[in-house]
């Protein structure tokens, strides 16, 4: 198969699910179909061959990125945890406000995380070079 049908297929699981989002509502396949949009996508743009890198990591270095990404889990649950206590119980905020609150609280969570995990990788990649 081309790189183009990936990138096809990609995008009909993406929409398909969306669609099935709208009008059913959430599903647990979703769970098994969004890494096969993702896969798909990687595919396309030929990051997957990236991946070959993993090969020459050191056991000890999977096991830092593997605890790296549970602190960083735990960390984005802590930060969500602690805005939905704000949100609910110190401001008792309701309606549009409290929507766009939680929204922004959920990006905010997501930042630092991506910083600190995204250094480790970032650490991890350069000592395999």
């Amino acid at each position: 198969m081309s790189r183009k049908n990936f990138n096809i297929i990609g995008w009909i699981l993406l929409l398909g699910m969306g669609a099935s989002w709208i009008g059913f509502g959430y599903s647990n396949w979703y769970l098994l179909l969004t890494p096969m949009a993702y896969f798909s996508f990687s595919i396309n743009d030929g990051s997957v061959k990236k991946l070959g890198k993993i090969k020459q990591m050191s056991l000890l270095q999977i096991f830092l990125i593997l605890f790296a990404f549970i602190v960083s889990v735990g960390i984005v649950f802590g930060l969500i945890q602690l805005a939905n206590y704000l949100i609910n119980d110190i401001f008792h905020l309701t309606g549009v406000l409290k929507t766009l609150s939680v929204i922004i609280a959920v990006v905010f969570a997501l930042y630092p995380v991506k910083f600190t995990f995204g250094s480790v990788i970032y650490k991890v990649i350069n000592a395999t070079r």
